[in-house]
């Protein structure tokens, strides 16, 4: 009965620890179905949601929607989509996200 008690807590306990609901765990399944030179603000706005960050490129007069998502269901991640002036996908970048990287800042 003790063992059978002990089981049932861990298994609350690693479930609560899952990340069901996060939206977070399911973007990065979804950024695969967007294409290059196809898929427009609308399309990845009704296929991700709002863009967690935005800003715009003036250099290169491109806009660009960024994601916080999971990869691999570990690592905190961003995916930047960027967007021309007609508002077509014309790249995906991904890469660590700042807001966890240890790494951040000049000094460090």
């Amino acid at each position: 009965m003790k063992n059978r008690l002990i089981l049932i807590i861990f298994a609350a306990i690693l479930s609560a620890c899952a990340g069901q609901g996060d939206p977070r765990w399911e973007r990065g399944a979804k950024f695969s179905a967007i294409q290059l030179g196809q898929a427009s603000k609308t399309s990845v706005r009704a296929l991700l949601g709002q863009p967690d960050e935005t800003t715009h490129l003036s250099l290169r007069d491109m806009d660009v929607w960024s994601y916080r998502y999971k990869e691999s269901g570990v690592w905190d991640s961003m995916m930047h989509i960027h967007f021309d002036k007609n508002g077509t996908v014309r790249e995906l970048m991904s890469g660590p996200d700042p807001m966890y990287d240890e790494r951040r800042g000049f000094f460090r």
